[in-house]
């Protein structure tokens, strides 16, 4: 039985009347979610689990978008050929998606609490491309949860496997757990967070910005420092996050970190103005409890997944003295 979650958010604290339109639809949402599962003597071909004693796959817990029949029918081809491991107990947190810091921590973690809560295993099973992210091996330890890691050429047996269902429809979160990764991962800073953060992606692979060296001075003017998480492990990056009153960044997986930032902290998030869909952060912010500003800004396309962008420098200084006032 699917369990339906309904959530309602507060508008940006500096919203224009002429932006409603980008927030509106999700000022108030509802989803389903489907039931953690408890499988014994399942089978894990590739990045699919399939229950022999039931006759079926669930795609509905392993992948976002659900498999069809014909990629179905390929791994169960290409696992006659590969080598069988047995594992005695075992929690599945992870779909399609899960290669992504922003997904890790807001889809795989709040898997893991309720997987966990369960009482059946402390372990999770993860492809072995998952051992060279380092943000991965990083929280697991800082959680002091084990990782097995299973190789492409093989297919795992498992006694007892925990199958969790992702615990919200994207962009939405679940609030509870959302918040629980928060108090898990976060530290408590020994002074009040007072420091003003902008996480540049000047080293970023892509969504740039072509007048960062104009935004940095900006940043550096009113009094903030300038930060590259790319030069940041995950324990450095949770510390600078509790002393943090004010985040700003680009629309992109740096303002994930919003989730180590104390209660009643601010974040500004850079966006795209030809994107109305991408929503995601404003409601992180939302599950967070945190006051949340925004900024529109010229996209080279209104894709802000790939898109640089052009930094609107009046609007984010407006922006940065309303929150000085």
């Amino acid at each position: 039985m699917l369990e339906e979650i309904y959530i309602k958010r507060n508008p940006p604290l500096n919203l224009l009347p002429e932006d409603e339109k980008l927030f509106e639809g999700d000022y108030e949402c509802r989803f389903k979610i489907h039931p953690i599962l408890h499988l014994e003597k399942s089978i894990i071909l590739q990045d699919t689990v399939f229950s022999p004693s039931h006759m079926s796959f669930y795609t509905t817990h392993t992948h976002v978008n659900s498999l069809g029949i014909l990629p179905v029918g390929k791994r169960i081809a290409h696992c006659i050929l590969k080598k069988w491991r047995k594992i005695p107990h075992a929690i599945w947190i992870k779909d399609e998606w899960s290669a992504n810091y922003f997904h890790w921590m807001t889809d795989c973690l709040p898997r893991l609490w309720i997987g966990l809560n369960t009482g059946i295993s402390n372990q999770v099973i993860l492809h072995d491309s998952y051992r060279h992210l380092p943000y991965v091996s990083e929280s697991l330890k800082i959680l002091n949860v084990k990782a097995i890691f299973y190789q492409s050429n093989e297919n795992l047996l498992v006694d007892n496997l925990v199958l969790t269902p992702r615990t919200a429809t994207f962009p939405n979160f679940n609030v509870d757990l959302t918040q629980l990764t928060r108090k898990k991962l976060s530290v408590q800073s020994e002074k009040k967070p007072n420091r003003k953060i902008y996480i540049s992606r000047k080293y970023a692979p892509k969504r740039k910005t072509h007048n960062e060296v104009d935004v940095e001075l900006l940043m550096i003017k009113h009094g903030f420092e300038i930060f590259y998480t790319e030069k940041l492990n995950l324990k450095e990056q949770i510390s600078l996050m509790s002393e943090t009153k004010t985040l700003v960044s680009l629309h992109g997986a740096a303002l994930t970190n919003m989730i180590f930032l104390p209660e009643d902290s601010e974040v500004i998030e850079l966006r795209n103005q030809e994107d109305s869909k991408t929503n995601c952060y404003f409601n992180l912010a939302n599950a967070l409890g945190l006051k949340y500003y925004y900024t529109l800004n010229q996209g080279d396309t209104p894709d802000s997944i790939t898109s640089d962008f052009t930094i609107d420098l009046k609007a984010l200084e407006k922006v940065i003295s309303q929150l000085n006032d």
